[in-house]
């Protein structure tokens, strides 16, 4: 049973104020989820904190606060919310995988989301993001990763270099992606394990000093036109090593 207090039917309510705050600044303590699909993915891993739904939702040990549909409208982040609103947190420290994808600078966040998803798919299980990147807590990036954030190792390094540095003598081969001074990824094997895979910003690609302690840096073949969506390019290289 929900108790009347956890019932909120005003945008003015200081709570619905503070949810405010939390979509405006996410972070690893605290971002917003939105729909049953991806609160269902957090309560899984132990990540759903709060849960606003028009309705009693299906966690019993996770605080449920009914709200109308004027405040669900107000704490979602899309003109049309489905039934719920969760507060969620995220648990890193999750096994580290053989491979690592680390992204440079990618500003979009449907890429990024694009990209945990997919990393997640071909079992990468650690994505590292160089400050610059898109926030990998908001909301437009957790969409996008359909919630593969829950399962995977994210971090952010203010220090790419040293970063990388530190996995190489971990015995981490690192791999750039690059349109020029690079082989063609048809000509390489599976990659080498364990491995780094950078992927550049979508404007100005891996940044020149990043690729110049790459094991090596490839490229896909392409013809007709230059470059690809750097989201496809990931896909693309990550399934191919």
């Amino acid at each position: 049973m929900i108790d009347s207090k956890d019932r909120i039917i005003s945008r003015a309510n200081p709570r619905v104020k503070a949810l405010g705050k939390i979509k405006d600044f996410p972070s690893a303590e605290s971002f917003l989820i939105e729909g049953k699909h991806l609160c269902d993915m957090a309560y899984e891993q132990g990540c759903l904190l709060e849960v606003y739904s028009l309705e009693e939702a299906p966690y019993p040990d996770v605080k449920n606060v009914l709200v109308n549909r004027d405040v669900l409208t107000k704490i979602a982040y899309s003109p049309s919310p489905s039934g719920m609103v969760g507060v969620a947190r995220y648990l890193p420290n999750k096994p580290r995988g053989e491979k690592i994808l680390f992204l440079d600078r990618v500003q979009d966040p449907g890429n990024v989301g694009t990209l945990l998803r997919t990393a997640l798919s071909f079992g990468y299980k650690e994505v590292i993001l160089a400050q610059g990147s898109a926030n990998p807590f908001s909301p437009k990036v957790i969409a996008a990763s359909q919630g593969a954030i829950f399962s995977l190792n994210v971090s952010i390094t203010n220090d790419p270099l040293t970063t990388l540095a530190a996995l190489k003598g971990k015995g981490y081969q690192v791999y750039g992606s690059a349109l020029r001074n690079a082989v063609p990824l048809s000509s390489m094997g599976k990659g080498e394990k364990p491995f780094v895979l950078i992927l550049g910003n979508e404007g100005q690609g891996v940044d020149t000093k990043l690729l110049e302690v790459c094991s090596r840096v490839v490229k896909i073949e392409m013809e007709g036109i230059e470059s690809l969506n750097v989201g496809v390019a990931g896909g693309i290289l990550m399934y191919r090593l």
